[in-house]
């Protein structure tokens, strides 16, 4: 459930930042799924920057457009979803705490800064424009709820039609205008992620209806699913379908997930993505640097085919799994969350566990 921020009673609580207990499970385990998600899109880009640049035809294309079906869009939705859900935490947080909002500016920045990084070392980069939005989305806070809702709901869904349409159909929209869109249309995405959360979408006593949203959302993927094959395994009208649709499916990914972390079998077989999704700064990174330094070695003894591309990334993940587990056990916060914390709030936050605490941390990994 979402941790409803208390005031700060003295000056050492105004000046601390959060505990690493002091977290929402299921958010750490969306956004480790959310990151496996956008690596497996990202696969065949590191693969192309590799050397690959061959089409894919046959089986190939076919495995191709099934991952953009279940992932194209959706978890990039899901990762801007959950960006606005922690802006609204940040923003509580940090209220609660009597501490200036130029701390969440400094966090955003040193974002942005991350994001240049990634971009010079040859990733596909959403963090230096998370950052940027994130900035953006500051002000909008400050709106009445109805506008903030209606301004939300109309910025993840306008773009999307409107290059739809223009993708599809007649509509000729200028150059200049596509790279707008996309903004717009990420920051609705995390307009709907703060709104939800502020609604208490994680908590089981939250009066949003989640079944529904499930249900309505999965009914609602279905045709989309079925407008994308007829469109042609592989086509660009293919691609363009399930990337701008991708809303839907995303809703039905969320809400399928809490509903499925409110179970006993849920929370246990998901349990190993909640450290995953701690690290996710890290781990974010981390794929960048293995797809520019590793890659080319596998690229260089032959073509990979699309099978090959769904084992390397499994391979990837379950590293950075057992990896996140290990680091984990021993420290307190991700290797760049500790670097990011620590720019944050502008002082040197403990990153070993203390001798009292290293019990209760095994116990609950």
């Amino acid at each position: 459930m979402i941790h409803e921020p208390t005031h700060a009673n003295s000056a050492t609580e105004r000046t601390q930042p959060s505990s690493p207990k002091d977290r929402i499970v299921s958010i750490d385990v969306i956004r480790g799924i959310a990151v496996a998600g956008i690596l497996l899109i990202n696969i065949d880009y590191f693969l192309s920057r590799a050397g690959q640049a061959e089409d894919p035809a046959g089986t190939d294309a076919v495995i191709r457009q099934v991952v953009d079906d279940i992932a194209l869009g959706k978890f990039h939705f899901v990762f801007a979803f959950l960006f606005g859900t922690g802006v609204h935490i940040f923003l509580s947080r940090l209220r609660a705490k009597h501490r200036s909002t130029w701390v969440y500016v400094r966090r955003m920045i040193i974002l942005i800064a991350a994001g240049a990084i990634n971009s010079a070392l040859g990733g596909i980069d959403v963090l230096a424009s998370y950052g940027v939005l994130a900035l953006l989305l500051l002000p909008l806070t400050r709106l009445p709820r109805w506008a903030f809702v209606v301004l939300g709901v109309a910025a993840a869904t306008v773009p999307d039609v409107l290059q739809l349409a223009s993708s599809l159909g007649d509509l000729q929209l200028p150059s200049l205008l596509f790279p707008i869109l996309s903004f717009v249309r990420t920051l609705g995405h995390m307009m709907l992620g703060f709104w939800l959360t502020v609604l208490g979408l994680y908590s089981a006593a939250t009066r949003i209806p989640v079944t529904g949203i499930f249900v309505l959302s999965f009914l609602g993927s279905v045709p989309i699913w079925i407008w994308t094959t007829a469109a042609g395994t592989g086509s660009t009208e293919a691609h363009e379908i399930a990337f701008r649709t991708a809303l839907i499916p995303g809703l039905m990914y969320v809400t399928g997930l809490i509903l499925l972390l409110r179970t006993r079998l849920g929370r246990k077989g998901l349990s190993f993505l909640r450290l995953y999704g701690r690290m996710a700064f890290s781990n974010y990174l981390g794929q960048t640097v293995v797809g520019v330094l590793a890659l080319p070695l596998l690229t260089a003894h032959g073509h990979v085919s699309a099978a090959g591309g769904l084992i390397v990334w499994a391979v990837i993940i379950i590293a950075q799994c057992a990896f996140s587990t290990v680091w984990l056990r021993c420290f307190r916060y991700g290797p760049l969350e500790w670097l990011w914390r620590c720019g944050t709030y502008w002082e040197l936050t403990p990153l070993r566990y203390a001798p009292e605490s290293r019990s209760d941390s095994a116990s609950q990994s």
